[in-house]
């Protein structure tokens, strides 16, 4: 009994503190928008790929068609795909390859932090579901520094 009320509780916790997008936005637009956003030809072209590059990177942009294909590999785990996606890139480029990709398409970025930029800018800041527990500064200090009564 005491290991289902401790699984049940670190669930709830977990879910109380993960991030929830607004209009159906997830971690699979993040996702998709690497691929979508990027025109893979110019890459090749702007890179000099090799045949066997760009059908890894066909193989590798194509590897997740839909949500329930990317919920089988990530649902637990969802900020683990870009460290998958960009480990997968680094080892079909050269290094040299791959630094020039990061440097154009990323501006040196983290792809993730990137993807987050982008949806703050278009769809305002994620929402926490903890946020509703937080009380504001003046609630919590009537508009005074809590140290004031200290120092009387």
């Amino acid at each position: 009994m005491k290991k289902l009320l401790v699984v049940a509780a670190l669930g709830m916790f977990t879910l109380g503190f993960s991030q929830n997008y607004q209009n159906g936005y997830n971690d699979y637009n993040d996702y998709q928008g690497s691929i979508s956003s990027i025109n893979w030809g110019q890459v090749a072209s702007y890179l000099g790929l090799n045949n066997n590059q760009v059908n890894q990177l066909t193989v590798l942009n194509n590897r997740y068609p839909d949500q329930n294909a990317w919920n089988r590999a990530y649902s637990k785990q969802p900020n683990r795909w870009y460290t998958d996606r960009y480990s997968a890139m680094e080892k079909i480029m050269t290094p040299e390859q791959y630094k020039r990709f990061y440097a154009k398409y990323y501006q040196g970025q983290n792809p993730k932090i990137k993807f987050d930029n982008e949806y703050k800018k278009h769809h305002g800041k994620p929402q926490k579901n903890h946020d509703k527990y937080q009380m504001k500064h003046d609630e919590r200090f009537n508009d005074r520094d809590h140290h004031d009564d200290h120092h009387r």
